[in-house]
């Protein structure tokens, strides 16, 4: 049965962040991938310099617009992914044009979380920024905000930066890991959380905070990552893009075995784009890859780590 995403994210003529992070993976994995660009630069900012520009408000509009002239967006689409957006105005656009695809249901007024009948399932990674600095415009803060406050959002994708700002809680132990779930749970409702990489006793981890149903008892659980001393441009896209992906395959549901996959890929591609860096500049001690090598690590997606020894390390808070 054919799987149909939307992924709306930035994109690149050259390497690999936003949608070209994202679409060949969910492609790999058998999906039919719709890209909605947010931007059109030549290269990520990461090279220090770069051409092109961000997509204006105006066009994200059109394109949506013109998706719904030829298409039943509702019924069209098993998921939604949003990704990089730079300005609010952008970001409010694709706010109110998401929502009108879940509002276009007539006959159930319920919101997509409860509905019994098909609804795409809107996956958001809150691009805001990492190691302490915003590298977008903070007005896009509130509106993240009013998205996740919206009741349509399944799960979400943040790292320790993002969701720091986003659950208005500072992480410095296991505790303030979890009152900051908590935190977030209470403000927005959002059933499923993944922090993609926190830093607890000088440690990084991985976190899943799964809650269904507001009567349900929360699940939160963690997995140690080995962590590699160097900084991957798009590594968060092509997190969240796997993450789709095995979310999806496991029935809509989060536990260790859905995000555990994730982390075990993730590492595998990214340990083999640090080696390929180091043959290509001859260096030992690499400190930036500024394009993960997707290409040449695609037998990773389609291997089953499920029993992969990571897994069983999992801890639950």
């Amino acid at each position: 049965m054919a799987k149909n995403i939307l992924s709306i994210s930035s994109h690149v003529v050259h390497g690999y962040v936003g949608n070209r992070a994202t679409v060949f993976p969910l492609q790999y994995y058998g999906w039919d991938v719709d890209a909605v660009n947010t931007t059109n630069f030549s290269n990520h900012p990461g090279y220090g310099t770069f051409e092109g520009k961000p997509s204006t408000a105006e066009l994200v509009g059109d394109i949506f617009q013109g998706l719904k002239d030829i298409l039943d967006l509702h019924d069209n689409y098993d998921m939604i992914l949003t990704g990089y957006t730079p300005g609010d105005q952008v970001l409010e656009v694709i706010y109110e044009q998401v929502l009108s695809i879940f509002k276009s249901d007539k006959d159930n007024d319920s919101d997509s979380l409860t509905s019994s009948k098909k609804k795409p399932i809107w996956i958001v990674d809150p691009v805001l920024g990492d190691n302490g600095r915003l590298y977008v415009s903070e007005k896009v803060i509130p509106v993240y905000k009013k998205i996740f406050s919206s009741g349509y959002v399944g799960l979400t994708s943040p790292n320790q930066f993002e969701f720091e700002i986003l659950s208005d809680t500072k992480i410095s132990d296991w505790n303030s890991v979890k009152q900051g779930l908590e935190n977030f749970y209470k403000l927005y409702r959002v059933p499923n959380v993944v922090i993609s990489s926190v830093i607890v006793e000088d440690k990084m981890y991985s976190v899943g905070y799964s809650r269904p149903n507001p009567e349900d008892k929360a699940t939160v659980f963690y997995f140690p990552i080995d962590q590699i001393s160097c900084n991957f441009n798009g590594c968060g896209d092509l997190f969240t893009a796997l993450l789709a992906n095995s979310f999806y395959e496991n029935g809509c549901k989060l536990n260790p075995v859905a995000l555990g996959e994730v982390v075990v890929k993730l590492n595998l591609i990214l340990q083999h784009s640090y080696e390929q860096e180091q043959q290509v500049t001859g260096q030992d001690i690499i400190k930036v890859v500024k394009d993960i090598r997707i290409i040449s690590s695609r037998h990773y997606l389609l291997q089953d780590k499920t029993h992969d020894p990571l897994i069983a390390k999992v801890a639950y808070l």
